[in-house]
């Protein structure tokens, strides 16, 4: 692994370039983290922060669990009290968005004290990454652990998110489309998990005739809803749905928060650089309906690269997502970059500079640049101009599904062998 990397920087002095800017850009972000925790001991990173940050949600949401008392998570007041009381700090500006199908897995992770709990989240959900990963990179010669140290990763690790499970069960599901529909759909199905994250999922499987996937990915969500509103209580299912995902929505509208400098979506971004709200949504709109039209007329056949080219959608389509829900983007950057020509100078730079991205978000933004919507904008085209089919026609994965099960039967049927489905290529590759 560490002599694959060496020998990438040696090959690309842009490549060195990249990484040497990303370790100062990821000192800047650790370094008043850890500083103000060695200063003041314990695992407080500011004066309302512990280390890890949004990772308190998932603890609390675990304590919550095992106590019984998720009655009133859904409050924001009464959530933000019961965090000052329970976790080892200070703490402010927090509150529980994510459905009830979270308290399924939460409550594992509140078992441990709270900085034991922090690794086990990012080293578990890690390992899944870049599991998932491992067959993208290994089409261009790159070793998987290299995603845990692109600087979406960074953010996500500074941050405490969700960046390395929703990665995984991305590139899981997609690259499982052409051979494995069904188990694909049920990974997709679990993006319930961070439901904005999969808004265009449906739409892009019907529109490839994937339906054995959309069949499951949609019992999956119907399932999960269905066993943690027996659980849980259906009241809190409706209070998410009531008045979480309205308050998350108003956080759009706030100006001169941080959390807005973190944010690659058309509408904060262009709200930091000053444009009016009804100019930034009509901007949202229209270039969602582009970036939509761009992909479904553009889109891969191959079902790992057409996952890839969603995950850049998606984020120029939903007006919420910040820089550590940009994981899948800096595979699909990072395979770029490796796999331009030298010559393509230009296509080599956008793809350091998307890598970059999740990193550079928070000095963009500081100067009112609208920097993330461009990058991922230029992105999806560069994506899509390399796709290996014009268009994808309605049964794409259906008909390699089913070209799978054909190609089994016959050998299953001159050999009289069991299924032969394991020594097939990777699921998601073409050819």
């Amino acid at each position: 692994m560490a002599s694959a990397i060496a020998a990438l920087l040696r090959q690309s002095p842009l490549f060195l370039a990249v990484w040497l800017l990303t370790l100062s850009l990821a000192y800047s972000y650790a370094i008043s983290d850890i500083g103000y925790a060695l200063v003041h001991g314990g695992l407080q990173s500011s004066e309302v922060t512990l280390l890890g940050r949004d990772f308190v949600n998932v603890y609390t949401a675990g304590q919550l669990v095992l106590e019984g008392n998720l009655a009133q998570i859904y409050d924001v007041a009464w959530y933000q009290q019961y965090q000052e009381v329970s976790l080892p700090g200070d703490l402010a500006g927090h509150n529980y968005s994510y459905p009830p199908v979270s308290f399924l897995y939460a409550w594992a992770f509140a078992l441990l004290p709270y900085g034991h709990s922090y690794l086990a989240w990012i080293g578990l959900t890690g390992a899944a990454f870049a599991l998932a990963a491992r067959p993208y990179l290994k089409e261009v010669g790159l070793p998987a652990v290299l995603v845990l140290l692109l600087p979406a990763s960074i953010a996500n690790i500074w941050a405490g998110h969700y960046g390395f499970l929703v990665a995984a069960l991305w590139l899981f599901g997609w690259r499982l489309l052409g051979t494995r529909p069904r188990l694909g759909g049920i990974l997709l199905g679990c993006l319930l998990i961070k439901p904005h994250m999969a808004l265009l999922l449906p739409l892009v499987l019907a529109w490839r005739g994937s339906w054995a996937a959309f069949r499951a990915a949609a019992c999956t969500v119907c399932a999960l809803i269905l066993v943690s509103g027996t659980i849980f209580g259906w009241e809190l299912w409706s209070s998410y749905v009531t008045d979480t995902l309205l308050f998350q929505a108003s956080l759009l509208g706030r100006t001169g928060v941080f959390y807005l400098l973190l944010m690659p979506s058309v509408v904060p971004s262009l709200s930091l650089a000053g444009v009016p709200k009804a100019a930034s949504w009509i901007a949202q709109i229209v270039i969602a309906v582009l970036a939509i039209g761009a992909l479904l007329k553009w889109m891969p056949r191959d079902s790992g690269r057409a996952g890839l080219a969603t995950a850049v959608a998606t984020v120029l389509v939903v007006p919420y997502s910040f820089n550590y829900d940009l994981t899948v983007v800096g595979v699909l950057s990072l395979l770029l970059f490796r796999t331009a020509s030298p010559e393509r100078v230009a296509h080599r730079a956008l793809a350091a500079v998307a890598l970059l991205l999740p990193l550079l978000l928070p000095y963009a933004g500081a100067m009112g640049l609208p920097f993330g919507p461009v990058i991922l904008a230029l992105l999806l085209g560069q994506a899509l101009s390399q796709s290996d089919g014009a268009s994808v026609s309605a049964g794409t994965d259906n008909e390699r599904s089913r070209a799978v099960r054909r190609n089994e039967a016959a050998l299953l049927h001159r050999t009289g062998a069991p299924s032969a489905t394991a020594s097939l290529p990777p699921a998601g590759t073409s050819g």
